[in-house]
Order: C-alpha cells, then structure tokens, then sequence
C-alpha cells in the first residue's frame, strides 16, 4: 500500500459509534466532521477523542489478489499512470463488482487520484461508511489532513488508524506508524519514538520511514506540537504490544 501511494519508502503490505466522549466539548461529535470543521489540538478534549474508538472496525478476508482486480489495477498504471482518468475507471468499475464491493484497499487507489482536492477526502469519506476494514482509510485519512498542513487531525486519524489495526491483530501492517515515528520525533518524544520503530519493525533501519517529502510535511505539521500532542504520542506508545 505505502509504496503504491508513493509516500513511503518501505513496502507494507462508517458508521462510527456513537460513543465519542462527551467531554471533547466544541469537538464534532461526528468523526468525519473533521473534514469540515477543523480540530484543534488546543480544544478541552483533544486528547481524550483520539484515542478513544470511532471508527468499528472489522476484520476483512477479501483481497485484490483474488480474481482479475490487481491485474487490472496494474496494467493501467503501467500503461496510463496510477493518478490517471483510466485508473478512476478501473477502481470505480472494481467497486461495482459485487467480489470487490467495499474493499478498502481499492479507495487506497483510487485517493490519490484526487490529491489536494475535495473529491480526496470524499473518497476517503466513502470508505470509511462502507467498508468492514477501517484502519487503511483512517491512515488516508491523517495523510489527507497533513497534505492540508493540519497536524492536529492527522494526529487524530492515525492515532485511530494504529488502534484500529490492534483491536484485529494487525499492528504491524499499520503504516500510520511510520508517521508516528516521525511525528514522536519532531514532537521530541524518544521513548514514543522508540515504541513506534520497533512495531514497525524500523528499529534496526532508521533510515527508512518516510520519504523527504511526507519527513518535511510532519515536521512542519509538528514544529509547534501541543502538550496535548505529545499526551496522544505518549498514550500511543504506552499501548504498543510488547
């Protein structure tokens, strides 16, 4: 997913509830609201709505592998480019297809077709609606939100993206990690740091995380982290599995 997408250098592989914390006062209820409405690491209650679930998220069994979809998928970034018309093509005709119907990892395609634009976070928004697995669109989501320079809901999306992938036994295929590496970095946060790495099995290659570009993104995102930024690092990391 991360080496499709293009913003990471290593290869990895909606409803929400209704129980988001009362005490997140000014905070829309609502987590997709967020697109909309902006979220301030500096609002009572920050902390408490990222790391508390939002998102249901399921375990899903499906896979592009299975059938004709990922060949489909890159004969046309080979030949047309996988930000191109074609590609939207492709990934919208897979989605009808009752096999792929809300497969997560064709949004992870069809996305970055639209970056930087309202139709990106629609996508986005879609998925998260529709589809069973949920922690591979929140980690769209907080790539989204720091494309738009907007640390604080990047934070939040992937601080439910990690939470996500554990509640399933899926920790090590989160990539949102890897922003928090680098995130817990900027933010000064070595511990976290070190928590961060070693789940994403980065702790023996530190130099492999993020490309220059994203790198730049956080720590411009994260130059001026709140304390309530480094509470969610830190929650974070104290909940990696041993």
């Amino acid at each position: 997913m991360g080496g499709v997408l293009g913003w990471l250098k290593r290869n990895r592989r909606d409803t929400p509830g209704p129980d988001v914390p009362a005490a997140a006062a000014g905070i829309p209820r609502w987590p997709l609201e967020t697109w909309r409405g902006g979220l301030s690491a500096d609002v009572p209650g920050y902390t408490t709505l990222c790391l508390t679930p939002a998102f249901p998220e399921e375990p899903e069994t499906r896979n592009l592998r299975d059938g004709d979809a990922l060949n489909r998928i890159i004969e046309v970034a080979r030949t047309d480019g996988s930000t191109s018309p074609a590609m939207t093509a492709v990934v919208e005709d897979l989605l009808a297809d009752p096999r792929y119907a809300a497969l997560d990892s064709l949004y992870s395609w069809l996305a970055p077709v639209y970056r930087g634009t309202d139709r990106q976070l629609e996508v986005i928004e879609q998925g998260l609606r529709t589809c069973p697995r949920k922690y591979w669109l929140l980690d769209l989501a907080g790539t989204a939100m720091l494309q738009r320079g907007r640390g604080a809901e990047a934070l939040y999306y992937w601080a439910h993206s990690v939470t996500n992938a554990e509640s399933v036994g899926e920790g090590r295929e989160a990539s949102a990690y890897d922003f928090l590496i680098v995130t817990a970095h900027v933010l000064g946060e070595r511990t976290a740091t070190k928590a961060f790495r070693a789940r994403a099995d980065q702790a023996d290659h530190p130099q492999t995380v993020l490309d220059e570009e994203y790198t730049a993104l956080v720590e411009r995102a994260f130059r001026k982290g709140t304390k309530a930024m480094k509470a969610v690092v830190q929650t974070l990391a104290q909940r990696v599995p041993a």
